[in-house]
């Protein structure tokens, strides 16, 4: 993502008369393209003659700011996981993980779990019918409406993406993270999980810190190069169609730099977009 994030100042307070309904005013709108995020506020003045107007007016009150609904997608190894632990935990939202619900599926050895590893073995997408209402009913869960969402690698196909829309799913920004594919094939092969605390790590960018620790990692069963390269080929042929629906709020970051410098960038998208929702106009009684 290149350049910065611009803020417009937030429009001059307009008082509204009891005979004004604040509905007739346009309410505040603001919109991401690219790697900059633009303001565009519009507010009708009232116009009546002096002797028209009441001498009580009528406060318009702030509404309170709605919770962020953000999604991110990238490729494989793409660095959403590490991202998506430093969004939560500074702005306190739900992390949900498409591949997380589908792993779970699977462990519990159900039906859905069976034929989701099928495919997930094959580097094909699961079809929607398996996945589309596992992420609705997390999404539609009281956690995610009050506190509000980060959806995690979904959706990654414009059918999809379609079938949230449907559900009444619509996200504040699409995050976008870059990563060159040969750098993503040596994040994948190098991979490794530890079972007893869940923790990633990477054999050469994040080795285990003993001995006990690394004679217990595994590997995940499409951590394979050639497995890796068919997940990449499938991201490759959605990822287009799934930007096109979001377009408008999308902003692309180059993900391969530190995860501190990938964050300083979406940290101050979200930092603006909070910003924008948490302005709103107010006013004093004469």
């Amino acid at each position: 993502m290149s350049g910065c994030v611009h803020c417009i100042s937030p429009p001059p307070v307009t008082l509204y008369t009891s005979r004004t309904s604040p509905s007739s005013a346009s309410r505040s709108s603001f919109s991401f393209s690219g790697d900059a995020v633009h303001s565009l506020y519009r507010v009708r003045r009232v116009t009546r003659s002096p002797s028209m107007i009441s001498p009580k007016f009528q406060i318009v009150a702030a509404e309170k700011a709605k919770p962020l609904k953000i999604m991110i997608s990238g490729a494989p190894a793409s660095g959403k996981g590490t991202q998506c632990e430093l969004i939560t935990q500074k702005y306190g939202l739900v992390h949900i993980s498409a591949g997380d619900l589908l792993r779970a599926e699977i462990a519990s050895g159900s039906e859905n779990g069976r034929l989701a590893k099928e495919f997930m073995e094959k580097g094909q997408l699961v079809p929607d019918e398996i996945v589309v209402m596992m992420v609705k009913d997390r999404l539609s869960q009281k956690d995610s409406e009050q506190t509000g969402w980060l959806l995690d690698g979904y959706p990654r196909s414009s059918s999809q993406g379609k079938a949230l829309k449907g559900f009444g799913f619509q996200p504040d920004l699409f995050i976008v993270l870059e990563v060159p594919e040969n750098i993503l094939i040596e994040r994948v092969v190098g991979r490794r999980l530890d079972p007893v605390t869940g923790k990633i790590y990477h054999m050469k960018y994040s080795p285990p810190e003993t001995e006990e620790i690394a004679a217990r990692l595994t590997q995940r069963f499409d951590d394979t190069e050639e497995k890796a390269k068919l997940r990449l080929k499938t991201h490759n042929q959605n990822v287009t169609d799934v930007l096109s629906m979001y377009d408008d709020i999308t902003i692309k970051i180059e993900g391969n730099r530190s995860k501190d410098q990938v964050f300083a960038q979406i940290d101050t998208a979200l930092s603006e977009l909070l910003q924008q929702r948490n302005t709103a106009p107010s006013s004093l009684l004469s």
